[in-house]
């Protein structure tokens, strides 16, 4: 039963000096010279929720400017000194690199900038006590778009130098997750990471000091790309870290416990969703009974409704809670708030989320008419997106739900609609054409520069770059759709259809 509790930084620069935005995907990047925009159903602003254990008690507060539809990344602990948690959190990706801190009652403590202020792609936060000094640490992570440098900063945003390590390869730049916890009782928490989809699931450990412990494992196949959420679970056994595929791949949480030669070994695993669920699942800590040991929050990073799930450590469902209104398909963030005494609870944000693509095609190529843009979804993420030049009015590009029907390396374009016709043209040496209905095709355009703007006689145009990575990205039976408005991500595929507008 579903109860409803809420009816060296490294930056993309354009040639002209402007920011673009990051997105993610297989390991590919986009760079574009705007946002791109967040579609109705994932769109709230980053409005905290403080949940009771049983979820039938909340208060809330308003963290970013309503503006700020991009959602956050939620931490938690006792970053002031003063006894009491405060909440921290990160900038969603599409916003600038801001962590904010606020107390428990919605007073903003500190606003401070970890990486740099054009970076877009996401600041994941995480807060622990590194020195054990009885203060935790902030500790941030990038988004994708830029190197994994992890850095660590006192509430206030200050730090001691250096600060910052790589917790992955220079090149890495597909994002990195990051949780704190004290893995071996010594008062002193560790800084646990994982990779984003386009990285492995290689989960590393490091003290507080940025050195690696010669700790690191893969929590699933070496070849897996589908990106990992780690967490840090307190149990009688000890700590362990519970790690949740983030998007595609089955909903599987796996525990793992280190063994008497000090190692991590796989210790128990289950599926949060249903084996067929697409969304993924990201997790968090949570005392809910307040015995002094986690349970796992866990919940889906797009596509679908706000669903919480609460997990015993062995995979026993205790509950399932909406947390946003029943309209929102965006992703979550969440994090307890943890007590002193009793039961913890659990704060929510929504997310701007990894998962916005469609959820029945491995690969889907969308083309928004109204937003002329291209998308292309692999695994239901954004593998690129880019500005297109669609057919203009009198010559409107049709609504279509078809695929790639052909390849053609260079093409030849002509129509005559009568002698001496303005609307007539010739154009040769054509490149990337990716045909998609009869005589609609998606193709590079070398005459003119104005894409976002309709511009065609019904095929899709693309800058040649842009037409070319389309081109080898594709594969003949690539599902294709046009459309002013989009889908539904759950929606089946069909057979082809033509509808003119």
């Amino acid at each position: 039963m579903i109860y409803t509790a809420y009816m060296r930084i490294r930056y993309a620069v354009a040639a002209a000096g402007t920011i673009t935005g990051l997105l993610y995907g297989q390991g590919a990047l986009a760079y574009h010279p705007q946002d791109v925009p967040v579609r109705p159903e994932h769109r709230r602003s980053a409005e905290v929720t403080l949940w009771s254990a049983d979820f039938t008690d909340r208060q809330r507060f308003a963290t970013f400017p309503a503006a700020h539809v991009r959602g956050g990344f939620l931490a938690s602990g006792d970053v002031t000194g003063d006894g009491a948690p405060e909440i921290v959190i990160g900038a969603g990706t599409g916003a600038p690199a801001e962590v904010r801190v606020y107390s428990t009652d919605g007073k903003l403590l500190k606003i401070f900038y970890p990486y740099a202020r054009t970076f877009k792609g996401g600041v994941r936060v995480a807060v622990g006590d590194l020195d054990g000094d009885g203060k935790a640490e902030i500790v941030t992570a990038p988004g994708p778009g830029m190197e994994p440098l992890v850095r660590r900063f006192a509430w206030d945003g200050s730090y001691t130098k250096p600060n910052g390590f790589l917790a992955y390869a220079e090149s890495l730049h597909v994002g990195i997750r990051v949780a704190v916890g004290d893995l071996d009782g010594d008062g002193k928490a560790e800084i646990v990471t994982a990779p984003g989809p386009g990285g492995g699931p290689h989960v590393r450990v490091f003290d507080g000091a940025f050195r690696n412990l010669n700790l690191d494992f893969f929590a699933f196949d070496e070849g897996m790309r589908d990106g990992i959420v780690p967490a840090i679970l307190r149990t009688p056994e000890g700590s362990m870290i519970a790690v949740g595929v983030e998007s595609w791949s089955e909903p599987v949480v796996k525990l793992f416990r280190q063994t008497a030669g000090g190692m991590y070994a796989a210790y128990f695993e289950f599926l949060a969703f249903d084996r067929a669920w697409r969304s993924g699942v990201a997790i968090a800590a949570f005392d809910r009974d307040g015995d002094g040991f986690d349970e796992i929050a866990a919940h889906g990073n797009g596509g679908t409704n706000a669903e919480l799930r609460v997990f015993s450590r062995n995979g026993d469902l205790f509950g399932k809670y909406l947390v946003q209104d029943p309209h929102y398909r965006g992703g979550l963030s969440a994090t307890q708030i943890r007590a002193t005494h009793g039961s913890s609870r659990l704060a929510t944000v929504a997310l701007v989320p990894l998962v916005s693509g469609p959820l029945t095609q491995e690969k889907a190529i969308h083309v928004n008419l109204t937003e002329q843009r291209v998308y292309a979804y692999e695994r239901g993420r954004i593998a690129r997106t880019f500005l297109t030049s669609t057919g203009t009015t009198k010559y409107p590009t049709p609504v279509l739900n078809t695929w790639v029907r052909n390849k053609v390396d260079v093409k030849r374009y002509r129509w005559v609609y009568g002698p001496g016709h303005p609307d007539n043209y010739d154009l040769p040496n054509v490149k990337w054409n990716l045909q998609i209905f009869g005589p609609y095709y998606i193709h590079g355009a070398y005459w003119h520069s104005n894409f976002g703007h309709r511009m065609s006689h019904g095929c899709i145009n693309l800058r040649n770059t842009d037409a070319e990575w389309i081109y080898g990205w594709a594969e003949v039976g690539t599902p294709v759709r046009t459309f002013y408005q989009h889908p539904p991500q759950d929606e089946p595929a069909y057979e082809v259809t033509l509808t003119n507008r």
